[in-house]
C-alpha cells in the first residue's frame, strides 16, 4: 500500500532536498516511513509535488551531491524477502528516471545548471542520459544551451561521441521551460530560510511559478 503523505509532509521533503538540508530530511524519511510501516525509499517515491518533481530533482537540480548521494543510499528500494533484485534494480531506475510533468528528470536539472558532480553520480547510478523531456532535449542539450562544457564535455566522453542536437538560437529558453530559478539556481535562499523547515517555501515557489 502506497504511503499516505499530506501535501505539507511533501513540501517539507522537497525543501529539506532543494536547501540541502541532510538533517531534516533524514528526520522525516525515517518518522515518515515509521508511522507508514514502509521503507524510506517508499517515501522518496511517493513525495512528489504538482508537477510530478520529487526530492532528486530539488536536490539534482541545485547541486547538493552529498543529498543526492544520500537519496540514492536508501535504494534499491522493497527489503520484504519477496522483492526480487529485479524489481528492486527496477524501482531505483523508475526514481532516478523520473520524469516530472515536462518530462524532466534529475539529469536534465542537474546537466541545466552544470552541476558536474551530481551529473557524474547520476550517471554512475545508472541514470538514463538518452532520455528526452517533452521539447524533446536530452540532458546534453541542456547542458549545450547554457555553456557548462565541462558536463558536456563529460556526456560525450560517456557516450563515445553522442551529440546534442537542437541547439539552435533560442533552444535554452525552450529547454528551460517549466524550469523555475528557485529549483536550478544556487544560493537564492538565505541562511534563515533554509532553517524554516520549509514554512512559506509553497508561496516562494508560487511567486517564481510552477517547478519544471
Amino acid at each position: 500500500m502506497a504511503p499516505q503523505l499530506s501535501e505539507d509532509e511533501i513540501d517539507d521533503l522537497l525543501y529539506a532536498a532543494r536547501v540541502g538540508d541532510k538533517d531534516e530530511l533524514t528526520s522525516l524519511l525515517s518518522s515518515l516511513a515509521e508511522r507508514e510501516k514502509v521503507t524510506p525509499a517508499d517515501i522518496l517515491m511517493s513525495a512528489k509535488d504538482e508537477g510530478k518533481s520529487t526530492c532528486l530533482h530539488m536536490a539534482a537540480g541545485n547541486g547538493h551531491a552529498e543529498i543526492v548521494a544520500h537519496l540514492l543510499s536508501y535504494l534499491p528500494a522493497g527489503e520484504a524477502k519477496a522483492d526480487s533484485e529485479t524489481e528492486k534494480k527496477k524501482a531505483k531506475q523508475e526514481f532516478l528516471d523520473a520524469p516530472n510533468e515536462y518530462g524532466n528528470t534529475g539529469l536534465h536539472w542537474a546537466a541545466l545548471g552544470g552541476h558536474l558532480a551530481v551529473v557524474k553520480l547520476l550517471v554512475e547510478h545508472g541514470a538514463s542520459v538518452a532520455l528526452a523531456n517533452d521539447k524533446n532535449y536530452v540532458p546534453l542539450d541542456l547542458a549545450s544551451f547554457g555553456d557548462k562544457f565541462d558536463v558536456v564535455d563529460y556526456f560525450l566522453a560517456q557516450s563515445g561521441g553522442l551529440e546534442g542536437d537542437n541547439a539552435e538560437a533560442g533552444g535554452l529558453e525552450a529547454g528551460m521551460e517549466g524550469v523555475t530559478a528557485d529549483d536550478v539556481e544556487e544560493g537564492r535562499d538565505s541562511e534563515a530560510e533554509a532553517k524554516d523547515k520549509g514554512k512559506g517555501k509553497k508561496e516562494g515557489a508560487e511567486e517564481k511559478g510552477k517547478s519544471g
